[in-house]
């Protein structure tokens, strides 16, 4: 019995179009390359562009651009510049988390960029990790939690804190962030964070306070005791 795979017409168009990047020469090739990234969108965009070596800078081996969609552009609305945000999960599952995904946006191995979902009510356990990140948040409501506060963010906030000290990321809703780091790992790597002790959460005083519902607490069960739901404690 003979196996069918069906291909979608997408998928063709793709075809064609790294075949017509691969008769371009260099220069025109990043041209081109830029103009279509705009048109397939980010995850289209992604899969054309996979098959070309990127251009290389000369007598470096480093590629002197690195260029990607994060989002769709939606035009100007008189002063405003709108765009469109997937709200999605990524391919890949986050290292040592439950729910959280994420696609891959850019990294030179030094510095690199990630698009994170982390559905409602899901987050990142209190961790560490290498280096700093910041964290632009796309959509949803979230929350910060660090040095005894719990903080709600929301999109159109941007904000970091030092890898060293011990932090939680949650969401409220359906929760959208870009996420820059330096030095970057991949999603999967079990390097990306250190999970710790709930208890490095707490402030001086050993207490944690939601700024949301103004309850403190010594604990996350405590805090859920009386009634707050954004404890970080919820995700392992």
């Amino acid at each position: 019995m003979t196996e069918t795979t069906h291909r979608r017409p997408a998928d063709e168009t793709i075809d064609l179009l790294r075949a017509e990047l691969d008769r371009l020469a260099p220069a025109e090739r990043e041209a081109k390359a830029v103009e279509l990234l705009s048109v397939l969108g980010r995850t289209k965009a992604a899969e054309a562009s996979s098959a070309l070596p990127p251009l290389e800078e000369p007598g470096t081996g480093r590629a002197p651009l690195l260029i990607c969609d994060w989002a769709t552009d939606l035009g100007l609305d008189g002063t405003t510049q709108q765009l469109g945000i997937t709200m999605a999960p990524g391919p890949t599952r986050v290292s040592k988390t439950a729910d959280a995904t994420g696609h891959s946006l850019l990294s030179s191995g030094h510095v690199g960029a990630d698009i994170l979902h982390v559905p409602a009510g899901s987050g990142f356990a209190p961790h560490t990790h290498p280096g700093d990140h910041l964290l632009f948040v796309l959509a949803g409501t979230g929350t910060i939690s660090v040095a005894g506060e719990i903080v709600q963010t929301r999109p159109g906030q941007v904000y970091m804190v030092e890898g060293a000290l011990t932090h939680a990321v949650g969401a409220v809703t359906d929760h959208m962030i870009l996420a820059v780091g330096a030095p970057h790992r991949p999603l999967d790597s079990p390097e990306r964070q250190e999970l710790t002790a709930y208890a490095a959460l707490l402030g001086d005083l050993g207490r944690i306070t939601c700024r949301i519902c103004d309850i403190e607490g010594s604990s996350g069960e405590e805090l859920a005791a009386n009634g707050c739901p954004h404890s970080p404690h919820r995700f392992g």
